[in-house]
């Protein structure tokens, strides 16, 4: 009986004491922090480092995104038919010319494009003023993803100036600002071409 007794004691220590290292396990674990482990898809959702700026290309109103001071990573260009060219920047890929995907939350679409050639080579896009993902672009309040082949993803960040340039250019506005523009300077530039010689102009008549 005293050897029964001994030995369910020691079995009731030897409970608790697993009892009590449970409990310093879990507790450890709420007070140690959780490392979230982002998955290739989070990672490729990083918003790119830029801003968005209006400015011409070829004479056209465009909005142009990437870092101060370096060539554009993307643009939108607004032509007077009121188009809208979507323009992933960069180099060119050699062979056939891969798609360019356009993600806006759950709204993908597929574009074909062409090729540009220039200083800053581009692929390109068109979307016609009817298209509705022109509306997606303009209302996007997530990062709009442009995928082009094995290149990167660009996730843009939304703006509202996207929305205001589109209005412009779907009313025609963005193509017309862009010639009045361009109008108005050289008309600036003409007139500071031909100073007036006061010398040369006629006296005023006698009375």
């Amino acid at each position: 009986m005293v050897r029964r007794s001994i030995f369910l004691g020691l079995v009731l220590l030897a409970g608790c004491a697993r009892s009590e290292d449970a409990s310093v396990v879990a507790d450890l674990n709420e007070l140690q922090p959780v490392e979230r482990v982002r998955t290739p898809e989070q990672d490729d959702e990083q918003v790119a480092i830029g801003n968005w700026r209006e400015t011409l290309q070829e004479d056209e109103s465009s909005l142009e995104f990437g870092p101060t001071g370096t060539p554009p990573l993307f643009s939108l260009r607004c032509n007077a038919r009121r188009s809208v060219f979507l323009q992933r920047h960069g180099t060119i890929p050699t062979g056939d010319l891969p798609m360019m995907l356009v993600s806006i939350g759950s709204e993908t679409r597929r574009l074909a494009v062409t090729a540009s050639e220039g200083p800053v080579p581009m692929l390109r896009a068109s979307l016609s003023p009817s298209d509705t993902l022109l509306r997606s672009l303009a209302d996007a309040a997530e990062p709009i993803m442009i995928r082009v082949g094995d290149a990167l993803p660009l996730a843009l960040p939304p703006n509202p100036s996207v929305g205001a340039f589109l209005g412009r250019c779907e009313s025609g506005a963005g193509a017309v600002a862009a010639e009045t523009d361009g109008n108005e300077t050289e008309a600036n530039s003409a007139a500071e071409a031909e100073p007036v010689d006061e010398a040369a102009a006629p006296a005023p008549a006698e009375r």
